[in-house]
Parts: C-alpha cells; sequence; structure tokens
C-alpha cells in the first residue's frame, strides 16, 4: 500500500490532480473496456485508443520521473 501512496505523492508529500486524473482515468477505462466487452454498448475504438494512450501517459510519468530522480 505504501507504494501505491508513493505513485500518487510527489517529492514534498503532496497528492497531485495529475497522477490522480491519471488514476482514475485508466480506471474508467478500464471498466469502459469491460463493459465494452458485454456488449453493454459500443464504444469507438479510437476514442478508447486516444483515451487509454492519454491516461496512461499521465500515470507513466509520473512514475518515471520518480525513477530517474533516484
Amino acid at each position: 500500500m505504501k507504494k501505491l501512496k508513493q505513485i500518487f505523492q510527489n517529492d514534498s508529500g503532496k497528492f497531485t490532480l495529475r497522477y490522480i486524473a491519471g488514476a482514475v482515468g485508466f480506471v474508467l477505462c478500464g471498466v469502459a473496456f469491460v463493459l465494452g466487452g458485454f456488449h453493454f454498448y459500443d464504444i469507438p475504438q479510437g476514442l478508447f485508443d486516444s483515451f487509454l494512450t492519454a491516461t496512461v501517459s499521465l500515470i507513466g510519468l509520473g512514475v518515471l520521473s520518480k525513477f530517474a530522480k533516484k
């Protein structure tokens, strides 16, 4: 749990909106993928790909910058 908490915090220990928005978007994208798989609704593939790319890059840039500083 401590590692997960460290992902969402910046160097000063404060939670940042960029990391939280990335995580929330990633979860929403995952839910949309699962519900789309059950054919509850149709989601355009282009919309899904761009949304997934944006949310993963928000999280990935934060995590990579933390590893680069250490």
